[in-house]
């Protein structure tokens, strides 16, 4: 906490000026903390050129050799603004907040382990429903209350298949989930935030995302330029997270096509004439 104080103290200032006030992230908190992490592991990994391969430091004039150390020091700085708003406006998160996000990681991971098996069922739907309804969600311990009731209730109706699916399954994290979320539930509701200090403590936390996510990004399009000839480098900084989300929403989109055909009276996708076999080596997926 010493540390990450520092770190706050360091890009307060530097985070005000952005002058934004909004809320950038487009996928979950944690997930652009690691997200940050990765890309400040890129540019060490990546900085000196190897044979034929080039290196960022061809370009530091445009992303500095300290980018990686910078980037790391704003990542725990956004750790300290996000804890210190989460004391005023949902102080049940800091006490309970870290197990409840270990739960819901468990199951929605042995959910995915499930269900990725080419067999299209109702509860790939439902899974994929419930991964976009919370794809959005912060930190705050109503979201993490209704996520641990989904999950957990997703996985109940399929108790017996996810412990064949994998023997040490642990079946106990079903009534933890529920029993979680009950107490993020009342915790949420005996806590009344005072209006000032919750809306400073959240302009400051947002700021700092700005400055993380500015720092994300200029990361990933130097790497873009760098290593255009080494697609599967630059994948490694992209985000995978939004990846899947895509291939997500593809399939919904595909399941929808395709219960609507019979529905409107048009032929099933299997009848269709295929396609000739391609000579092309194909493309690196997206």
């Amino acid at each position: 906490m010493a540390k990450q104080g520092k770190d706050y103290a360091r890009w307060v200032k530097a985070a005000a000026g952005t002058g934004r006030t909004d809320n950038p992230l487009k996928v979950p908190y944690d997930v652009a903390v690691r997200e940050a992490v990765a890309a400040a592991a890129f540019v060490t990994k990546y900085w000196e050129p190897d044979g034929e391969r080039p290196g960022l430091k061809r370009v530091k004039s445009r992303l500095p050799a300290s980018s990686s150390e910078e980037l790391l020091s704003i990542v725990r700085a956004v750790q300290e603004a996000q804890t210190r708003l989460l004391l005023i406006i949902d102080p049940a998160v800091t006490d309970l907040g870290e197990r409840a996000r270990f739960v819901v990681d468990e199951l929605e991971s042995a959910l995915e382990f499930l269900l990725d098996d080419d067999v299209d069922e109702p509860a790939d739907a439902q899974l994929t429903r419930i991964k976009e309804f919370h794809a959005q969600d912060g930190q705050r311990s109503s979201a993490l209350s209704q996520a641990l009731r989904d999950y957990a209730g997703l996985a109940e109706s399929l108790k017996d298949r996810l412990l064949e699916a994998d023997e040490e399954f642990d079946v106990r994290l079903l009534a933890e989930a529920r029993k979680l979320a009950d107490d993020l539930q009342r915790r949420a509701i005996e806590t009344a935030p005072e209006g000032g200090a919750s809306a400073a403590a959240t302009t400051i936390r947002n700021q700092m995302l700005h400055l993380m996510t500015g720092r994300i990004a200029a990361i990933r399009k130097t790497a873009a330029h760098v290593f255009r000839r080494h697609p599967e480098i630059v994948r490694e900084v992209t985000s995978a997270y939004e990846r899947r989300r895509r291939v997500a929403a593809r399939r919904e989109k595909a399941r929808k096509a395709a219960e609507a055909g019979p529905a409107q009276g048009q032929p099933a996708a299997a009848s269709a004439t295929p396609a000739p076999p391609s000579t092309s080596t194909g493309a690196l997926p997206s």
